[in-house]
């Protein structure tokens, strides 16, 4: 049995010992920042799917740059601090946590609330409605067709930047 842990364990060792062929060291000197950028997202037509896909990726394409900028003003305030001159982009990685917008966090910036890429689709509403002897009773009502999009997209990126 012990030799089993200590086999475990030097093939643990060789495995984490062993770097990755097509990893990058990052530089000697490094900043690595997080920068997060808005847009609006207005669609021609708010009833229309397509429409709402259309400005939901501009938003999205619009938003990136601004994270980008911000990561860099933020970068350089940290390099100076630490007496280091800036320098160009070396990585750059997208955070998952946004956007979440909608009942129950549920994210539909770029995925949409009906699936991917799916921003329109048929609900049933329900409401309560009491009866004579007092009690409640959920009445479902009609279908109907709705179209769910987020009024800002917002996106987060890590920015690493080489410093010397």
């Amino acid at each position: 049995m012990r030799w089993q842990i200590g086999l475990a364990t030097v093939a643990a060792a060789a495995l984490l010992g062993v770097p990755a062929a097509d990893a990058q060291a990052p530089p000697a000197k490094s900043v690595t920042t997080i920068g997060i950028g808005s847009a609006s997202v207005k669609p021609k037509d708010r009833k229309d799917n397509a429409s709402i896909k259309e400005a939901v990726e501009a938003a999205d394409a619009a938003a990136r740059p601004k994270a980008i900028s911000q990561a860099r003003d933020r970068a350089t305030e940290l390099a100076q601090a630490a007496g280091l001159t800036l320098g160009g982009i070396t990585s750059v990685s997208e955070a998952s946590s946004f956007p979440y917008y909608g009942p129950f966090g549920a994210p539909y910036g770029l995925q949409g609330t009906f699936g991917p890429g799916k921003f329109c689709g048929t609900i049933r509403s329900s409401h309560i409605k009491r009866d004579s002897n007092g009690h409640v009773h959920r009445v479902l009502g009609k279908r109907h067709r709705v179209c769910r999009f987020p009024s800002t997209l917002n996106v987060s990126l890590t920015v690493t930047f080489a410093a010397s």
